[in-house]
């Protein structure tokens, strides 16, 4: 009953987080895409395409392979709100609230069993305030990113507890939330089983990083394989972007200007990077307890536990320096990560954790609920003001769903998962408007339109060949009077060839043998997690 009293508690302190969520209105951000995402993720679901890779309406039109390659659990969620009939805008706005308040539910199940019910809850609100959630949800509007971190708590929690399911969900929660956190969150994990096997054998860890990659293989291997016909290895190396021009100076992280702006060379950056004088008061006051605190004996199991976590909090922040430059530079993968600064959001667990430790080392429940009590009451009146965006307006939901908001304007922001070579309308004029079109040549009559099955009758004077304004991607299989035909690709547009008369076209977008391979990989991780969670069930009982 105490736990369901302080989750609750948690949730009531998170108000102050989503409150701007609340209304009608609508805000900018740096990715403003994501009421477009959840519009085009909502159709796919409901047309019955799961996983969904294939998305119609962005590209330009020509549509692209979007979540084989984009981090896609927030999206099934506000996704599948609008399939049920939610407006868009509020699907969106329910998928970026419940990532919100998501973290600090997390985080005090983490918490509440190593630390107790003040200070998880201490722990969760400290972690939920921080300055740099408040940018990713307000300023940047990095969905994926937010609910990634949700996911660490619960990882975590796996790895403490020895709960190899829990930690499983957190890990792969956290890949298919958003594909960079997700690499970093792996590279910590294998590089922490390496030590800790030394140590000991223990092989819970083991069994989370096997099963987290095993259940979420279905996105990130055909992504990895698959990234090759996309634009974005030569978009990453042809960018002027280098992580080198976005580490964060010392100072900044004490204290930073508050802006709507962007990530920029030096100390002068359009937002803000900073961990918060208070949160790092917090974190410097818990790294003394937790050097001095020896007399209280029944903390002992957990000093080791926070002197880990501090530890890599620590790491944390000096990858995020220009002192670890030299470090940066010796792995090519790192430019992928792209900026340094993304690590803040490890930061910020750590910071979380380490807080409630600080309420857990008092002894005298007194002490502990005042001490809960400042640390609260401070972290909502400090941080509470920063979970704003910069301002609302008020738009008709049809006005986000319109061609010329998909197919052009929001297809402009995000459109590095086209084929390298295919030409980008330059104006709203040029967006493509159908698959197959009606000419002087020919008659079209639409049979099927799905975003993975497009059947068409065609009815032509004359043999010609048929230019189907779909971006060719493996997987698309073509048939004409049910015949596979091999299409010819042009500009990374396909056509294939018909005669006079009447025919029958089709287009499919089917599973790659790569594809067939991740989704069975993790179909049996999925049922290997079943079996576990049952095993470990008789055996405790």
């Amino acid at each position: 009953m105490k736990k369901v009293i302080g989750l609750i508690f948690v949730i009531i302190l998170s108000f102050w987080s989503v409150k701007s969520l609340i209304g009608r209105g609508y805000f900018p951000m740096h990715d403003d895409t994501q009421v477009a995402r959840v519009v085009v993720m909502g159709k796919a679901l409901r047309n019955g395409q799961f996983p969904v890779r294939w998305v119609s309406d962005l590209g330009y039109g020509y549509g692209y392979p979007l979540y084989n390659f984009y981090g896609p659990l927030p999206y099934y969620f506000g996704g599948s709100l609008y399939a049920l009939g939610v407006d868009s805008v509020m699907a969106t706005k329910w998928m970026f609230g419940i990532g919100t308040v998501l973290a600090a539910v997390t985080m005090y199940f983490l918490l509440y069993p190593m630390l107790g019910l003040l200070a998880a809850v201490t722990g969760s609100i400290v972690f939920l305030y921080a300055p740099y959630h408040a940018v990713q949800i307000f300023i940047r509007g990095s969905v994926g990113e937010y609910w990634a971190v949700a996911f660490i708590p619960l990882l975590l929690l796996g790895i403490n507890k020895k709960k190899p399911i829990i930690g499983t969900l957190g890990l792969a929660g956290i890949i298919l939330s958003h594909t960079i956190l997700g690499f970093i969150s792996t590279i910590v994990l294998g590089f922490s089983i390496v030590i800790f096997m030394i140590r000991r054998r223990d092989w819970n860890m083991l069994n989370i990083l096997f099963l987290g990659l095993g259940i979420s293989t279905f996105f990130w291997l055909p992504a990895i394989v698959e990234m090759q016909y996309t634009s974005v290895s030569n978009m990453i190396s042809s960018s002027s972007t280098s992580f080198s021009d976005h580490f964060i100076c010392l100072s900044q992280l004490w204290n930073s200007p508050w802006g709507y702006g962007g990530s920029a060379l030096g100390c002068t950056d359009g937002m803000s990077f900073k961990i918060g004088k208070f949160h790092s008061i917090l974190f410097l006051l818990s790294l003394l307890l937790l050097l001095f605190n020896r007399l209280v004996i029944r903390l002992k199991r957990i000093n080791i536990i926070i002197l880990i976590v501090a530890a890599y909090t620590i790491t944390m922040i000096f990858f995020m320096l220009p002192l670890s430059s030299f470090i940066w530079s010796i792995f090519p993968l790192t430019r992928y990560i792209q900026y340094p600064w993304r690590l803040l959001s490890f930061v910020t667990v750590g910071i979380g954790i380490m807080s409630a430790y600080i309420v857990a080392s008092w002894k005298a429940p007194i002490i502990r609920l005042l001490t809960a009590g400042i640390l609260i009451t401070g972290t909502i009146i400090i941080n509470a003001k920063l979970f704003i965006p910069q301002y609302q307006y008020l738009r008709n939901t049809e006005q986000f769903e319109t061609k010329e908001e998909l197919r052009f304007r929001i297809s402009k922001i995000s459109d590095e998962y086209l084929p390298k070579d295919i030409n980008r309308p330059k104006n709203v004029r040029d967006i493509v408007q159908k698959a197959v079109s009606n000419t002087s040549s020919i008659q079209v009559k639409e049979l099927s339109l799905k975003e993975t099955l497009m059947r068409y009758e065609i009815i032509s004077l004359k043999p010609q060949e048929l230019q189907m304004n779909i971006a060719y991607f493996p997987g698309w299989i073509f048939f004409v009077n049910n015949h596979e035909v091999i299409p010819n690709i042009v500009s990374g547009i396909p056509s294939v060839t018909i005669s006079a008369g009447m025919s029958i076209i089709e287009a499919r977008f089917v599973n790659t043998p790569i594809r067939t391979v991740a989704n069975c990989i993790s179909l049996i991780s999925i049922v290997a997690c079943l079996a576990l969670c049952t095993y470990g069930k008789k055996t405790n009982a």
